[in-house]
């Protein structure tokens, strides 16, 4: 049994890839863990973040259940049984997949943008271009600030704010110097 080759004057895609131009800046494309090459994942100190920050609802949740059973046992209404499953899913949901939408944050550095995908189900990728950012703020709650993380908030003309959780605050406030210095210079080149 023989192996056949290729004949030499086609080339494979191992050469038209070597061909490529170098100079071509690369395009976000849908694959990976975060479903976009080379995104950078935010802290995973959001995950614990966000659970604290949730108690309140997670405990009025719990108790809206509890009081929804009592009261159906109570008066008698069945049907409070039913209700009691509403809260409950809120809950349970919360809880369940919290650590997936923080898994779903990402963010990538471009050469003249920066690019921000979030969702689990529906999947958003932000460009934000450096030459419209008019302000790079950052962000602390007590909850961020004990896990020593942070908020960065984008302002740009023409659109409304993005907002990047879960930053560690060295890396937030990298990105917010990195941020305001390539939007002055794209801004000076026009």
């Amino acid at each position: 049994m023989s192996v056949s080759q290729p004949p030499a004057s086609m080339p494979d895609s191992s050469q038209e890839r070597a061909e490529a131009p170098a100079s071509t800046v690369p395009v976000p494309t849908m694959s990976g863990r975060l479903h976009v090459d080379g995104l950078q994942p935010v802290s995973p100190k959001l995950i614990p973040a966000r659970y604290l920050g949730g108690l309140i609802g997670y405990a009025i949740g719990i108790l809206a259940v509890i009081a929804c059973i009592v009261a159906g046992i109570w008066l008698g209404w069945w049907w409070m049984h039913l209700i009691a499953v509403l809260p409950l899913i809120v809950v349970v949901q919360g809880v369940a997949f919290t650590p997936r939408r923080v898994r779903a944050l990402g963010w990538r550095e471009g050469e003249d943008e920066l690019v921000i995908a979030s969702g689990i189900m529906f999947r958003s990728l932000e460009t934000v271009p450096f030459g419209r950012i008019q302000s790079v703020e950052i962000s602390q709650g007590p909850v961020e600030r004990h896990y020593g993380i942070a908020t960065l908030e984008i302002s740009t003309a023409g659109s409304a704010s993005q907002t990047l959780p879960g930053l560690p605050r060295a890396e937030a406030e990298r990105l917010r110097q990195r941020l305001i210095d390539r939007g002055i210079s794209t801004m000076a080149a026009l």
